[in-house]
């Protein structure tokens, strides 16, 4: 069977999401290491069911939330498999993983493992020096806050301020109601500006000020504007991509 196409494709994919992938499964698991390893698995599993997903949707394959599906589920196995750990002997489950994933990574196209280092995020080496000190302290804040909010509003949060979905695609890709979407969204926003005032040492917008009471409406609404923006502005930048 020839894998050209598919090898192709997900070369593609590499290019345009790799970045994306990564930087959204390191929120989820707030390790750098365990999240390169994860990407990797991503794009693997995706050379080895691009061709199917793309014959069932055909004309409507959207390839970006089909990715962000298959990484979210990696990351999710991966999160099952350490729980099964605890209570199986560890030292016969990992060999057996070891030799599963290793069969799986010889099977895979070349390309995928050719196209895994450009997957490391600009601003996570060690040659940046602009600001360094200040950056990552920045990025540990946001990480450490993310690790602080619960698994469903963590992912609802990355998809919608990394991935840039909206709550519609969200919802299809999380097999929810999308306003329970915005309900996590909301959430997890607020969370997020309160675990990171208190890490971060930053002081919360206040939402008591006195106004009057026909500006009432028309400053609620502003400063939930302003709320979201800058919890957005914290994590888009925490993960940026060149």
């Amino acid at each position: 069977m020839d894998n050209k196409p598919a090898a192709e494709a997900v070369e593609k994919l590499i290019q345009e999401y790799g970045k994306l992938v990564f930087h959204t499964i390191y929120g989820l698991t707030g390790n750098y290491e365990e999240s390169q390893d994860l990407t990797q698995d991503t794009f693997h599993q995706a050379f080895k069911s691009i061709d199917a997903a793309r014959a069932k949707s055909e004309a409507h394959f959207h390839a970006k939330a089909w990715l962000m599906q298959i990484a979210l589920n990696t990351v999710r196995m991966h999160r099952r498999r350490q729980s099964l750990f605890r209570f199986i002997p560890f030292s016969r489950l990992e060999s057996t993983r070891k030799e599963d994933e290793q069969q799986t990574r010889r099977t895979s196209a070349d390309i995928v493992e050719q196209e895994a280092a450009p997957l490391q995020p600009a601003g996570y080496g060690a040659n940046s020096q602009d600001n360094l000190e200040s950056m990552v302290a920045e990025r540990d804040s946001v990480q450490r806050t993310m690790q602080q909010l619960s698994a469903p509003l963590r992912e609802c949060l990355l998809l919608s301020v990394i991935g840039q979905f909206s709550s519609a695609e969200i919802a299809a890709m999380l097999d929810l109601e999308e306003a329970a979407v915005r309900q996590r969204l909301a959430r997890a926003r607020k969370q997020f500006q309160q675990i990171y005032a208190q890490i971060g040492g930053e002081e919360l917008i206040d939402t008591h000020s006195t106004i009057t009471p026909p500006d009432m409406s028309q400053n609620r609404h502003a400063r939930h504007h302003s709320h979201v923006e800058r919890v957005e502005s914290r994590v888009t930048n925490a993960h940026s991509q060149p």
